[in-house]
């Protein structure tokens, strides 16, 4: 990996606000993951800001990657603390949202090989299916997302492109209809990306795909694994972090409790563009 400049924890606190909030020495009002939050926090802040970044552009040329970019609001050669493994180290932001995009390309790889069905579930406005789009143009994407502002931006960033569907998704109704649609389209692999995070509970995710089994070949998750961090001095901030911004902690728990389900690969903390919330990645099948 290129452009990695070690970071000592004790410096932390220069690169972020969050040390000081979790210690009580900054104030921070702990927040409750309700639908109603979400419905504030991404679709009309996140998503409605970049849905009129792009109807306000006036320009055809925009592609997903020019959304990312305006979404990181800053410079993006500025260095960014991130986290890889147990260790933090500095990087030009580019940089690091590029690594961040070829360590899911790398872990879903073998896997799109043999898929012709790529989902990804909670995809905002389909960044990483386009992504994944420019190395494997030979498959349909499909993706389902909760935010009717993401929705709506994706139908126009791909209305050239029908090989790339994004429509309305919850993840608490009792049955993924949109998976319906592909069941005889050939083998299926799903991935979420920082998604599954959002649920208090992965219990109802898993059981809700488990009548799609024989169709799905692999499911990959690129998720913050609350039950992976261990004692150390940033393990404990990143267990904390993730209980004060009341984000999942269930995942790992809920995938071995199902025999059904087979854990094929697990990569801890393998890398955190939020050094304090990092992407671990689970590759798992249904036996």
């Amino acid at each position: 990996m290129k452009a990695l400049t070690p970071l000592p924890l004790s410096e932390l606190p220069e690169w972020s606000p969050w040390p000081a909030r979790l210690l009580g020495l900054e104030p921070w009002s702990i927040p409750v993951r309700t639908t109603k939050k979400i419905e504030q926090e991404y679709d009309l802040d996140k998503y409605g800001s970049c849905l009129k970044f792009f109807q306000n552009s006036n320009r055809d040329d925009l592609t997903p990657e020019s959304i990312l970019n305006y979404q990181q609001g800053k410079d993006l050669t500025a260095p960014t603390c991130v986290s890889v493994g147990d260790e933090l180290f500095t990087m030009p932001l580019g940089e690091a949202l590029l690594h961040q995009d070829l360590l899911r390309l790398e872990a879903l790889n073998d896997a799109m090989k043999k898929a012709r069905v790529v989902v990804e579930l909670g995809c905002g406005y389909g960044y990483n299916l386009w992504r994944l789009h420019q190395k494997f143009p030979d498959k349909l994407y499909v993706g389902g997302e909760y935010s009717k502002n993401a929705v709506k931006l994706a139908s126009m960033l791909f209305k050239n492109n029908p090989t790339i569907k994004v429509q309305e998704f919850d993840f608490y109704t009792a049955h993924y209809g949109l998976l319906d649609s592909y069941k005889a389209s050939g083998p299926m692999v799903i991935f979420t990306a920082h998604a599954i995070e959002q649920l208090p509970s992965a219990v109802h995710v898993i059981k809700t795909l488990m009548p799609f089994g024989k169709m799905i070949q692999d499911i990959v998750l690129f998720e913050p694994i609350h039950e992976l961090y261990d004692r150390s001095l940033l393990g404990l901030l990143c267990r904390r972090y993730t209980e004060v911004n009341d984000y999942n902690r269930d995942l790992l728990t809920c995938l071995r409790r199902y025999s059904e389900i087979r854990i094929d690969d697990l990569q801890a903390h393998a890398f955190g563009l939020n050094p304090l919330h990092p992407t671990s990645t689970i590759r798992c099948t249904f036996k």
